[in-house]
């Protein structure tokens, strides 16, 4: 995406907000996510999945220690509503309980993002942006303005940069049956403690990381020529080997971008191709 020199873009990103409260809520969290929850100091924020009992990714939140007491996530638009029925089904005699919030949250994203003035956005909370290669800050609270000097963007602008940096959504990345390695090594890096102890659905993501294994399929961005549309076919040699799950067209510069799944024989991206749509 072209980007105004040393001017981020800024726009809304659909997010849920959930806050879990309560005596109990960081040994609750301890054991439902896979982030390190009780070592982060109030004011402190980290990426975390959230995984169902069979060790298959349920959602990747970020997480906000706001109080000794109180832990505020935030997820994509449409999803908070299942991650609380997620996490009430294990809250049985806990001294804790969950909250859905009304939040809106603001995205800035490029060259020049960590310094922009936020002190009048109204922002409850502000964050390092989640997506990968992407400089960026994520405001969110019940009512939130752009920051100055930001150059606001519409919607498709920052899908672009989105399926670009490789971030994965609900509902094209996140579907029934992912596992989290296949979206990438970086995943594992940011949100997964090896050492913080049990958490729910641990098993299989620790399996895999002990014996080196590595997963059936890998999430990669691609860069094609012409406009793709999810369930096309990514070719390897003329053999199909995945299929897009996303896909953008930046409405500055007419870039395209694409992101899905292929075969872990896949080979290297560049050897990557996307087949033309049928007519």
């Amino acid at each position: 995406m072209v980007m105004t020199e040393k001017i981020p873009v800024a726009g809304p990103w659909a997010r849920d907000v959930l806050s879990v409260r309560g005596p109990d809520a960081l040994r609750f969290l301890q054991g439902q996510l896979s982030a390190d929850v009780e070592s982060l100091e109030v004011g402190q924020s980290a990426t975390a999945l959230l995984l169902e009992p069979t060790g298959k990714l349920g959602w990747l939140l970020r997480i906000w220690r706001t109080d000794e007491n109180i832990v505020f996530m935030d997820t994509d638009g449409g999803q908070g509503g299942a991650v609380a029925e997620r996490l009430g089904r294990f809250l049985l005699r806990t001294d804790a309980s969950v909250e859905r919030h009304e939040w809106e949250c603001i995205a800035v994203r490029g060259p020049g993002s960590h310094a922009v003035d936020v002190s009048d956005t109204s922002a409850v909370l502000v964050g390092v942006g989640l997506w990968p290669s992407v400089e960026g800050i994520d405001l969110l609270g019940p009512s939130v303005s752009a920051p100055p000097r930001t150059e606001p963007v519409p919607a498709e602008a920052l899908e672009f940069l989105r399926v670009a940096s490789g971030w994965p959504a609900h509902g094209s990345e996140f579907t029934d049956g992912v596992i989290p390695a296949e979206l990438g090594a970086w995943v594992i890096d940011s949100a997964v403690s090896f050492t913080k102890g049990c958490y729910v659905g641990q098993e299989l993501t620790a399996r895999m990381d002990s014996r080196g294994a590595g997963a059936p399929r890998n999430l990669v961005v691609l860069e094609p020529a012409r406009p793709a549309a999810p369930g096309a076919r990514i070719l390897s040699g003329g053999e199909v080997v995945g299929e897009v799950t996303s896909a953008a067209t930046d409405p500055v510069s007419g870039s395209n971008a694409a992101m899905g799944f292929v075969k872990r024989s896949a080979g290297d991206v560049e050897s990557l191709t996307i087949a033309a749509p049928t007519s």
